[in-house]
């Protein structure tokens, strides 16, 4: 898969792949195959009704092969969306490692978005979790921030127990600053430390 080609630095190391709360692909795969059905609904309820009723009086026994052939181009384009919304959930993730945090956005088919903070650089990771439905199938908004001149913010939505993901994030950036203070000629101060706690 995607994070398979990730080009990892000597001696660095995948600790955990994160992608989407199932909840949110699930919902959104319920969203398209209800307008998939669209058609058809309205279709069924014209035909069925009485010639009282029907205020349209549309000929649909005079035009077949058109009916079938707008409604097999309906679910045509439905289909091909779900194939886009499942191809984004699976390719949208974020990959933690020994060393870094990498972040990879699919925003078409043929635009992806990969980004990567230095986890000694991290200086804010944070969760949000809003509303009844996030709370209850435990997803929300992860955000991490870097420190420095150019300070730069990872944000992504729809994560599965976000704050086991902050709290992983945070483990292994005290982890990464261990090391680095361990390397001969480099040093944290202690204003960087304060702004992990």
């Amino acid at each position: 898969m995607l994070e398979q080609k990730l080009e990892l630095e000597p001696g660095e190391e995948i600790t955990k792949i994160i992608r989407g709360h199932w909840f949110v692909i699930v919902s959104q795969l319920i969203g398209v195959a209800m307008i998939a059905i669209l058609p058809i609904f309205f279709l069924t309820i014209l035909l069925n009704l009485p010639s009282t009723l029907n205020v349209f009086a549309l000929p649909f026994e005079k035009y077949p092969a058109h009916i079938t052939f707008f409604i097999a181009a309906w679910l045509l384009f439905s289909t091909m969306s779900g194939f886009v919304v499942w191809t984004m959930y699976c390719l949208d993730l974020w990959v933690v490692t020994n060393r870094r945090l990498i972040t990879i956005k699919q925003e078409g088919f043929f635009h992806r978005s990969v980004g990567a903070f230095r986890l000694e650089r991290l200086q804010d990771v944070e969760y949000q979790i809003s509303g009844m439905i996030q709370t209850f199938f435990d997803y929300g908004t992860v955000s991490a921030q870097t420190a420095g001149e150019s300070e730069a913010e990872f944000r992504s939505g729809g994560l599965p127990n976000p704050e086991g993901i902050q709290s992983l994030i945070q483990h292994a950036v005290d982890v990464r600053l261990h090391e680095v203070e361990a390397e001969p000629g480099v040093h944290t101060t202690p204003d960087r430390r304060a702004g992990l706690a």
